[in-house]
């Protein structure tokens, strides 16, 4: 399992996505991602949808830097953290860990000639103080604050540097309301500082991807707001494809 871990996207994969989150991190983040790139991608489809996994591998190789040293150093320090991961780990094994993510985050900067380009340091350096202040803080709720900005980080990700500039702040607004926001549910849950036990309803779920509607009834006739209005249609959509689904399971099972 060391050797594993040298790979990029590795520990993501076997610390949390095991844990039965696949469907929600494809539906909810690398579709919804395409979908953005092929309708306000500011290349061809191919080169396109290639940057973006591109800059998704440079992402994670870092983000996985933050969930190591949370899982194996900060954990052990806030009461009450989950200690995920080879807990047994030796310091060389750690360190093997981080040069890995570091080279293939370099080799990723190097081969989409963003090297010299601000926009992709401003962010990423935005991620790491972020992910850093997180792992950091002791105090459960501010934690909460370093989580809704991951949890905005992860989704920008991989499209901030291929779609339309135009289209940035729509994305970004309707990532932070429906995205992020729908995850802090489950952050402060795990963390005892929610009181909300009708959140996992699928009707609250439904809800909640639905009130967007209101933003796009507004923004429409804007432009600029195409992409808020196809990502929180499309979130929309997968809401109510969901809960037709769950409505009409139990029914097929019945019969």
């Amino acid at each position: 399992m060391s050797f594993f871990y040298l790979l990029p996207f590795s520990y993501f994969f076997n610390t949390r996505l095991r844990g039965g989150s696949v469907a929600f991190h494809l539906i909810f983040e690398w579709v919804a991602a395409i979908v953005l790139v092929l309708t306000i991608g500011i290349e061809d489809p191919a080169p396109a949808l290639a940057t973006a996994g591109l800059s998704y591998l440079a992402f994670i190789s870092l983000y996985e830097i933050g969930y190591i040293v949370n899982d194996l150093f900060s954990a052990k320090c806030e009461d009450g953290g989950r200690k995920r991961g080879p807990q047994e780990s030796n310091n060389w094994w750690v360190s093997a860990w981080f040069g890995s993510r570091i080279f293939i985050f370099s080799a990723v900067t190097i081969s989409l000639g963003v090297f010299a380009a601000p926009e992709w340091w401003s962010f990423f350096v935005a991620l790491s103080t972020v992910f850093a202040l997180h792992n950091l803080l002791q105090d459960k709720e501010f934690k909460a604050a370093t989580f809704l900005w991951l949890a905005w980080f992860r989704f920008m990700a991989p499209i901030v540097f291929v779609i339309d500039g135009s289209q940035l702040m729509g994305v970004g607004l309707a990532a932070a309301m429906s995205y992020a926001g729908f995850r802090i549910f489950g952050y402060l849950d795990s963390k005892a500082l929610l009181s909300m036990p009708g959140r996992q309803r699928p009707s609250f779920r439904l809800f909640f991807f639905l009130m967007p509607l209101a933003g796009i009834l507004a923004l429409w006739p804007y432009k600029e707001a195409s992409g808020f209005v196809i990502l929180s249609g499309y979130f929309a959509v997968v809401a109510v494809l969901g809960s037709a689904a769950e409505f009409v399971a139990p029914r097929a099972i019945g019969r």
